[in-house]
């Protein structure tokens, strides 16, 4: 989908439309979730820090996520996939992998197939999508990247390098600013060069991150689509344009991440006996903790807690920024039975609170608070 968020915003306020419009955390600590065309002209991306978006685009439409409507646009897409294909897999609300191996019996040439589902999809939610066509996962998202917005881009076997070539690194899965400078030392700029380069040496530079590039850069995919299945966690990330160093900035982020995730829990009337956090460093190195709870939760306090304590016991971030930021629950089960409160009801009260005023004003409108800030 097509700058999701903001569409959405536009579609439901025609006020905004043709205007910046940019979605994401308001307060000071913010990230900008989707920004509309009209604000990336100004250069205001995804994973911005939201004052950096306010400086850049100051007579922007700033506006707090509303992920229930979202989520409602979003499962009107996927049910026009599942008509053509059961192998339907959510990467996120905005986007989707589908396989349409065996469809072209029932419904004709792929072709046709992906023409029709872009029409469906911008006929029933009055929004455009990008759509790619090709062998594999990693082709196909590069695809629909190319072709955004509002485009349709077919990659054939036979074109495979042409299309990869002259493309910059970045393009490939997982190639950051950090992974972009160190190829770019090494004199692998573009995906040609980097198709050229040995595989001994990418291994020896990056590791097992290494053979990956390798693969990828001839447009080799092997993984397949995983149609979509109950959850069994939900969980929230967010990826930094820029290393945070700054503990205070990151506990204020991990914290706003674990209300999200608990209000998810209370949404879909679930429970979680397993808090985790996950935690990506400059150079890739990815490292999650996690704790076992003895009683299921859905408390935004218990489970920022939780996540807190983690961060500060079991991750040093000693002269370490960090790239990436996830905390998630699981070991899910339906919200039955709940343990009663040490004091009354007074933490579910204002959990049950905070979740009315988001559905009312959108997330990120009030969130809690750190007893240490003033």
């Amino acid at each position: 989908m097509d700058a999701f968020f903001a569409a959405v915003e536009q579609l439901d306020h025609p006020a905004y439309r043709g205007k910046p419009v940019i979605v994401g955390g308001l307060g000071p600590r913010g990230v900008v979730s989707t920004a509309s065309y009209e604000a990336r002209a100004y250069g205001v991306g995804s994973a911005m820090p939201m004052a950096k978006a306010r400086k850049l685009c100051p007579d922007g439409i700033y506006l707090p996520p509303r992920f229930h409507r979202y989520q409602e646009v979003s499962t009107q897409v996927r049910t026009i996939l599942h008509a053509y294909t059961p192998l339907t897999e959510a990467g996120s609300l905005d986007e989707f992998f589908f396989d349409l191996s065996g469809s072209e019996r029932a419904f004709g040439p792929v072709e046709d197939i992906i023409g029709e589902i872009k029409h469906l999809v911008q006929e029933t939610t009055s929004l455009t999508c990008s759509v790619g066509l090709a062998p594999n996962r990693f082709l196909a998202k590069l695809a629909s990247e190319l072709a955004k917005p509002d485009g349709l881009m077919i990659v054939r076997p036979e074109q495979v390098e042409k299309v990869l070539d002259p493309l910059p690194v970045r393009m490939i899965w997982g190639v950051g600013k950090v992974t972009e400078k160190r190829l770019c030392t090494l004199g692998l700029a573009n995906i040609r060069e980097l198709r050229q380069a040995p595989l001994e040496l990418l291994v020896r530079e990056f590791g097992a991150i290494g053979r990956t590039l390798y693969h990828l850069a001839r447009g080799e995919d092997d993984s397949p689509v995983r149609p979509s299945r109950e959850a069994k966690s939900i969980s929230r990330e967010v990826t930094f344009p820029q290393d945070i160093n700054d503990v205070t900035e990151i506990e204020g982020i991990l914290s706003q991440l674990a209300w999200e995730v608990a209000a998810e829990l209370r949404r879909e009337n679930l429970l979680g006996k397993t808090v985790r956090i996950k935690v990506r460093f400059p150079d890739f190195q990815t490292i999650t903790r996690q704790v076992r709870l003895d009683i299921a939760t859905d408390s935004s306090n218990l489970i920022k807690s939780c996540a807190l304590d983690l961060l500060r016991r079991r991750v040093s971030l000693e002269n370490r920024g960090i790239r990436l930021l996830g905390v998630g629950v699981g070991r899910l089960c339906e919200a039955q039975v709940r343990q009663l409160p040490l004091f009354e009801e007074e933490e579910a009260v204002l959990d049950r609170t905070l979740d009315r005023l988001s559905t009312r004003y959108g997330e990120g409108i009030v969130h809690w608070g750190d007893k240490r800030e003033s």
